[in-house]
């Protein structure tokens, strides 16, 4: 295995170099500005030191070396970059990459070496000659993607694993790591116009992958993909009214096989022998009357419930309402057309003789 150089110094400083560097000749200041100022170091000091864990981070250090050890590469950058949060030490930040790089990200690697020699520079640390080797390394094996975005439209944004890609992004190179992506094209209003997963496995090769706005956001015109209890009210009151009645009707012959069984109850022969019943077969009798009565009114309703529903339903138009400036067209269209299924009513009737529906229509 190959060992960092330097992976992390063994000196741990609780208050950042930055502070001291800052130190101020306070002997030319008056004593109240001299207070002003040493608080105001202290508080810097003292939230700076509180930001930090050197101790955890040492733990999470160790802990993530054993895991590189162990080949458990996806376990081990968590660990690495935890204590890198806690104390960004330019050797963790060096550790932290070559995980990456174990792990297959590639693309993840070469930036996370980027930002190793970028403090390295700014520490003056000879590790940056390193990072730099590592990173020029990777670059022949970067996977690229390509987002083409043609006709953008204001309020639709293009998004790369549920990160939104800045217009200046378009047609851009972008190193990617050889994982499964996600490539989302959203609305303002909430609708998903475009989804695609995109595989990317190759070293060095780019995917290109095209978007046009235009054309994606006419396929789904706004308003078009809510549910049909939005679009339609009264086809959907019809179906809630509908299922109602379908219960009901449901009800109604569950308590119609309650009043056959109890008039089976009744007819056994120790119940009822040539009209002649015990209290047993009396009360069987009475309960399969009260039975069959509330089956025959609860179906009764189910049924009149279940007519008012189908009627919703079938008569509502398969169209929105029109405009007020396209009314009179349309009247005129319906005078000169036959007779259309969006012009046929229907209406449920009951009497004391039966029920039905009454159907109509209107040229």
């Amino acid at each position: 295995m190959k060992v960092l150089p330097n992976a992390r110094p063994a000196g741990m400083r609780l208050v950042p170099s930055r502070w001291t560097s800052h130190r101020m000749k306070l002997g030319c200041l008056s004593i109240r500005t001299r207070l002003l100022v040493t608080a105001s170091l202290l508080i810097v000091a003292v939230s700076e030191a509180s930001a930090a864990d050197p101790v955890a981070a040492e733990a999470l250090f160790q802990a993530g070396k054993q895991l590189v050890a162990d080949r458990k590469y996806a376990e081990a950058c968590p660990k690495y970059d935890a204590s890198y949060k806690l104390d960004p030490t330019l050797g963790t930040l060096l550790n932290l990459a070559d995980c990456y790089e174990k792990a297959g990200r590639i693309a993840t690697s070469w930036s996370t070496w980027g930002a190793a020699m970028e403090q390295a520079q700014r520490d003056k640390d000879s590790r940056f000659d390193y990072a730099k080797e590592r990173r020029e390394a990777l670059t022949p094996r970067l996977p690229k993607v390509v987002v083409r975005v043609y006709n953008t439209l204001p309020g639709i944004d293009v998004l790369w694993d549920g990160a939104k890609l800045a217009p200046g992004a378009f047609g851009y190179d972008m190193p990617t790591d050889p994982l499964e992506h996600k490539l989302v094209v959203l609305r303002d209003d909430g609708v998903v116009l475009f989804e695609q997963k995109v595989r990317v496995n190759d070293d060095g090769k780019k995917t290109e992958l095209s978007v046009d706005m235009v054309a994606l956001n006419r396929a789904h015109p706004r308003g078009s993909d809510r549910s049909s209890f939005g679009k339609n009210p009264q086809r959907a009151a019809g179906l809630v009214i509908g299922s109602v009645g379908l219960a009901a009707l449901v009800t109604a012959g569950g308590l119609e096989l309650g009043a056959l069984a109890k008039r089976s109850e009744a007819n056994e022969s120790g119940s009822c022998v040539d009209q002649f019943c015990t209290p047993q077969g009396i009360e069987a009798i009475g309960a399969a009357r009260t039975f069959a009565e509330a089956g025959q009114w609860v179906g009764l309703g189910g049924l009149v419930v279940f007519s008012v529903g189908a009627t919703l339903f079938f008569a509502a138009p398969s169209s929105p309402p029109a405009n007020p400036s396209t009314a009179t067209n349309m009247a005129h269209a319906r005078r000169s057309k036959p007779l259309s299924p969006s012009s046929v009513w229907a209406s449920p009737w009951v009497g004391p003789t039966g029920a039905g529906f009454v159907f109509g229509g209107m040229l």
